[in-house]
């Protein structure tokens, strides 16, 4: 009996001998078999290059010299050669104005004395400069008293761009400035800066500046225009391909996957500066010209990422 019971143990111990042996040669399969992960991206070098921090504003353009023309006398229009939008020049009639005392003269032209035909000539009333009239308040027939409005003669060379700016920002700009206007259909004029109105917005807390430009091309008041002013440029920023800048979800941390070999990327917190068109500036850490980080396929890369370099 005691022979029997030894010969089961011996087969049971046998059994389990060999299927942990089993076990353990599945357990090495299968670490032999998990693969790492590679990831195919695309690089480009850190570069040192020039930079310019700018500013954006609304600039609506104005004529800043605009003549009222007024009647001198009371009487009736009998002629208006002024039409909204056109131009004049200084010296061309835009008015004739028929007084009370010409209006009754000329009803009894033939029953009166020759000395009081003089007193039927009208009033001419003339542009006083080059110009467009910009507005038009009477039409013919109108009855007008002496020194009340007749038109508006916007100075044609007096156009200009009216920046505002905000106070905060009143110091970068100054006169001689060049700046950038970026008109509604595309197109740019450049300008500059002449000069800055003393005065403040009270509501927006924004300052005029006034800026002229080299070629009008006979633009409309009131257009609205973006203007683009340079408050500093960096002649040695260290650039980075702006896809190379990762950053949470609250934007407030970002990083870059710098390639510290041909198959190894690490994760390298950076604070960026200044961003203009597709490169932004590496404020810190120093990196050194041409090192690589990722730009293409760093997006979900953990620290120390294996990496396949792509063309």
């Amino acid at each position: 009996m005691s022979h029997e019971f030894a010969r089961k143990c011996l087969y049971l111990l046998i059994g389990v001998g060999l299927c942990a042996c089993h076990a353990s040669q599945t357990d090495e399969d299968t670490g032999d078999n998990i693969q790492e992960v590679v990831t195919p991206v695309k690089v480009a070098a850190v570069h040192i290059g020039s930079i310019a921090d700018q500013i954006s504003l609304n600039a609506v353009a104005t004529y800043l010299k605009k003549n009222n023309l007024k009647a001198n006398v009371n009487g009736y229009l009998v002629s208006v050669q002024a039409s909204l939008g056109l131009p004049v020049k200084a010296g061309q009639p835009l008015f004739v104005i028929q007084t009370k005392e010409a209006r009754a003269v000329d009803v009894l032209a033939d029953s009166l004395p020759a000395g009081l035909l003089p007193y039927r000539n009208n009033v001419v009333i003339r542009a006083s400069q080059n110009g467009f009239v910009s507005q038009l308040y009477h039409q013919t027939g109108d009855y007008v008293t002496d020194g009340e409005p007749l038109c508006d003669i916007s100075d044609q060379n007096s156009f200009a761009f009216l920046l505002q700016v905000p106070f905060e920002w009143a110091s970068d700009v100054h006169p001689g400035q060049h700046c950038a206007l970026q008109l509604p259909d595309g197109s740019t004029l450049a300008a500059q800066v002449a000069y800055q109105m003393p005065m403040v917005d009270p509501n927006a807390q924004t300052q005029q500046f006034v800026l002229k430009v080299h070629n009008s091309r006979n633009l409309p008041e009131n257009l609205v225009a973006r203007a683009t002013l340079v408050r500093h440029v960096y002649p040695h920023a260290l650039l980075l391909p702006r896809t190379a800048i990762l950053t949470n979800e609250e934007q407030n941390s970002f990083w870059v996957m710098k390639v510290i070999n041909d198959s190894t990327a690490v994760r390298v917190p950076v604070q960026p500066g200044i961003q203009q068109d597709s490169v932004v500036q590496v404020v810190s850490p120093l990196f050194h010209p041409g090192d690589r980080v990722v730009t293409v396929g760093n997006y979900g890369l953990p620290d120390t990422a294996r990496i396949r370099i792509i063309p």
